[in-house]
């Protein structure tokens, strides 16, 4: 029996225990967080213990931690968990600055103990359809891809992603579900040039960011948290044998989206929905504890995370400056 204890219960921390709690093998110990009545609530549906400090998550009875706290808080604990002998979960994005990521990796590859991280979007069915696609060769020579992911800015009165240097805005925060299933398709880009609009937040974020691959493959991300409508995501993949199309609207016929409480005072964001027959969010996490029971390589690597961290941070390096960013 794995004894998994959790940090941080906003939304995707209750996601995670809900998740975790029903994997045969697991239970959820223990559970954290700096807001003391969100993490009662969370504890009271799988009857988990509340932790009082962050470091009773890294007691000798616990053998997976999961972080799904604010972004620049994700290396503090992950290092502490590491150091403590813990297998890790840790939410995207991996860290809020690449000197912390590194900081992340040294201390797991120094432990040898297995880390992954939550870039989900590679679960979910569309995305993974059009990888294969791709690799297997089916669209023929990849020339443009057109990536968008729509959201209203994240509400709550302790709303972290609405500050720009916790969070890094819509481009680090969300559009890294892009950046991240781009590296996994095709590979590191070579040139990077963006547009944002982080310097009006909390009102609105918004980002557009062209990729270039060695292959000539260009793509453009666009993210917003500058909308009122639904979370929804689309893409286009142009080849020369084909194009692939995706919108998540495309097929909805009931919604349901609830603006966030004030509640325990928790930062709320919309999740995407999946129309997979299996949660990704389940499936993220079965495929850590299967890596864990078999030694099997994790879902997502530190190495790509922390790849994909450098991408989105050389976006907002080319907002920032006007400049295209020449990536190696």
């Amino acid at each position: 029996m794995l004894n998994v204890a959790v940090i941080g219960t906003g939304t995707l921390g209750k996601s995670h225990v809900a998740n975790f709690a029903q994997i045969d093998g697991c239970q959820v110990r223990r559970v954290y967080d700096v807001v003391a009545e969100a993490a009662q609530e969370c504890s009271e549906q799988v009857g988990a213990e509340v932790a009082s400090d962050a470091k009773e998550c890294y007691a000798d009875d616990i053998d997976v931690v999961v972080v799904t706290t604010p972004t620049s808080y994700h290396a503090e604990y992950c290092v502490q968990a590491a150091q403590a002998g813990k297998h890790i979960f840790c939410e995207k994005p991996m860290t809020r600055t690449v000197e912390q990521g590194e900081e992340i990796m040294a201390a797991v590859a120094e432990a040898g103990v297995t880390m992954t991280v939550g870039h989900v979007v590679r679960l979910f069915p569309e995305y993974a359809q059009a990888t294969k696609m791709i690799k297997s060769g089916e669209l023929g020579k990849i020339g443009m891809v057109r990536m968008t992911r729509i959201n209203t800015m994240p509400r709550g009165s302790h709303s972290w992603f609405q500050d720009f240097e916790a969070s890094g805005g819509v481009f680090l925060d969300m559009s890294i579900h892009d950046v991240d299933w781009l590296l996994w398709t095709f590979g590191k880009p070579e040139r990077i040039y963006m547009k944002g609009l982080w310097e009006h937040m909390p009102k609105l974020d918004y980002a557009l960011c062209t990729l270039r691959f060695p292959d000539g493959t260009i793509a453009h991300v666009e993210g917003s948290w500058a909308d009122l409508g639904l979370f929804r995501t689309n893409f286009e993949i142009t080849g020369s044998e084909g194009l692939l199309a995706h919108d998540s609207t495309a097929n909805v016929t009931l919604t349901v989206q609830k603006r966030a409480t004030e509640g325990t005072g928790a930062a709320e964001v919309q999740v995407p929905a999946s129309p997979a027959y299996k949660s990704p969010y389940l499936m993220e996490d079965e495929l850590f504890i299967e890596a864990l029971q078999t030694g099997g390589p994790p879902p997502v690597s530190v190495s790509e995370a922390l790849e994909a961290v450098k991408v989105a941070l050389a976006g907002l390096q080319s907002a920032q400056t006007g400049e295209v960013v020449e990536y190696q």
